[in-house]
């Protein structure tokens, strides 16, 4: 009899037991915080913030005299940052609209070591090649001004420099370097849309 009721025990001890397991197993299963789960939100948001590219817009000035030798198709394949309106009259297409939207982001990242971004709005259906390289030197204008006042580092003048004559880096705002404004071009601009609709625009500038 006593060996039955042991036995008896021992099988109600393994089965409170079984029963107990699936819960320390559900205890000690690590499962993701709400922190976890914002930061993958944020990491995809994040991927998305400029979303693919739709388009690219070109610039061209048509070429006159010595430069019709160098560039034989008889374009110019880049529009000055520094001093568009002095090209404008020889730009291709200038006043076409060619940015479909009211209103987009532009992002300045050259050559910045803090890049920038800035919105851009109009008025009309769009944007004209005019229009949109006549705000983006407007932008350059600004930052480097912005530079300048906010720089412990100032510009070295170029009369001053010695060696290569570009321009020092400086430690304002935006951490300028290598080159003066009146060194850029701009080239090209990819046109991106996120998933919101947003229209971000990133600028391929030579100099």
């Amino acid at each position: 009899m006593k060996i039955q009721s042991f036995q008896f025990l021992v099988v109600l001890i393994f089965l409170s037991a079984s029963c107990r397991e699936p819960q320390l197993k559900d205890k000690y299963i690590e499962k993701p915080s709400a922190l976890t789960e914002q930061a993958q939100i944020k990491t995809v948001a994040q991927a998305d913030t400029l979303g693919p590219a739709i388009f690219t817009i070109e610039f061209k000035i048509k070429a006159t005299g010595k430069d019709l030798k160098i560039f034989e198709d008889g374009f110019i394949p880049w529009v000055s940052v520094d001093n568009p309106k002095a090209q404008l009259d020889k730009m291709v297409d200038a006043d076409k609209i060619i940015l479909p939207f009211p209103a987009a982001t532009v992002i300045v990242d050259y050559p910045l070591n803090l890049p920038a971004n800035f919105d851009i709005k109009t008025s009309g259906e769009g944007f004209s090649r005019r229009q949109l390289i006549m705000e983006i030197s407007k932008l350059y204008h600004q930052i480097y001004a912005v530079e300048e006042n906010t720089a412990t580092t100032k510009t070295i003048p170029m009369e001053k420099r010695k060696g290569l004559a570009n321009r020092n880096e400086t430690d304002g705002k935006y951490g300028v370097w290598g080159h003066d404004i009146s060194d850029l071009d701009l080239t090209t601009i990819e046109v991106h849309k996120n998933s919101t609709g947003k229209i971000t625009l990133t600028l391929e500038i030579d100099s």
